[in-house]
């Protein structure tokens, strides 16, 4: 699969290496509005060429990795699904379900994959964590919570304090909301929140409660101050905990009072999401089954009414 990664800050040198760790994909460049940042990174990482996004949608590549602002996300999507590329985004993907089920459906109009790029829930890590919920390895669930919490460097212009696009929860607490999606299989509803949003500024703090049909979560997302960084399943006969839950490949879990360790495999953190998103393009298929059009929107539907 020929890819492109769109964009080129910080988080494109971490996709692209760990692009260049999976065999079916073929890192063929990188697009960006700064042209020369481009050409840097593509010599970098050893690419057969570089350019702008109109340049690379009309080549013959087959897919493309948006790790752009997030403000610039449904135009790029809807560029590259209307060129027939496969397209993996980074999350938060959209902004409305309204925006999500247009993108997929465009997508399908187009006979290609989109994907939104939420790599906790493919590592092996919380993966266990499913299996162990499952099989009630701690009894029954009563409460989970999930934080991301820690303290950036963005000034007052910077597009994270954008009432749109930008705030804590959008960004971080996405993370959050799909990872305890995904391991309750439940939808949640949102009970309560605090924030320190204002009126010109997006929230850089925020305490959510959530409830999943009698399920308790919390989720606690800062980008102004470090704090907790973690999450944590409560059971009737213990708890399960992953420290970094978006980035590890460990933490442990205790039953009846004995602890026991989680080591699972950790190849690189996106790792996991691309070679997923590889073998679906590589099959033909239109659409996860893990991070579909559903998981995309029920994460929407918290991320909307915040």
């Amino acid at each position: 699969m020929k890819l492109v990664i769109f964009g080129c800050g910080k988080i494109a040198n971490r996709i692209a290496k760990s692009c260049k760790l999976v065999k079916e994909i073929d890192l063929c460049g990188f697009a960006s509005r700064d042209i020369d940042k481009a050409k840097e990174y593509a010599e970098k990482y050893d690419c057969r060429e570089y350019g702008d996004y109109d340049r690379f949608l009309n080549s013959d590549i087959d897919a493309v990795y948006v790790a752009t602002y997030n403000g610039s996300h449904h135009e790029l999507i809807e560029n590259c699904l209307k060129q027939h590329k496969n397209v993996i985004c980074e999350k938060p993907m959209l902004f409305s379900v309204k925006e999500n089920e247009e993108m997929f459906d465009l997508a399908k109009e187009n006979n290609v994959l989109l994907m939104e790029a939420m790599k906790a829930v493919f590592l092996p890590v919380n993966i266990k964590v499913k299996e162990l919920i499952e099989k009630q390895a701690i009894g029954k669930i009563n409460k989970i919570t999930a934080s991301f919490m820690r303290k950036g460097n963005h000034g007052d212009d910077h597009w994270i304090n954008d009432l749109i696009c930008g705030g804590a929860f959008k960004d971080l607490g996405s993370y959050c909301v799909g990872t305890i999606n995904y391991l309750l299989e439940r939808q949640g509803k949102l009970i309560s929140l605090e924030s320190d949003r204002r009126s010109d500024k997006a929230e850089a703090t925020a305490f959510a409660k959530l409830d999943y049909d009698g399920i308790e979560a919390e989720v606690s997302v800062s980008n102004s101050k470090d704090g907790d960084m973690s999450l944590t399943v409560y059971g009737e006969r213990g708890m399960i905990k992953v420290n970094e839950f978006w980035k590890s490949g460990k933490g442990y879990y205790i039953v009846d009072d004995v602890k026991y360790e989680l080591d699972e495999e950790l190849i690189s953190d996106f790792y996991y999401e691309l070679k997923h998103f590889a073998d679906l393009v590589d099959r033909g298929i239109k659409e996860s089954d893990i991070m579909s059009r559903k998981a995309s929107s029920e994460i929407l539907r918290i991320t909307e009414q915040i």
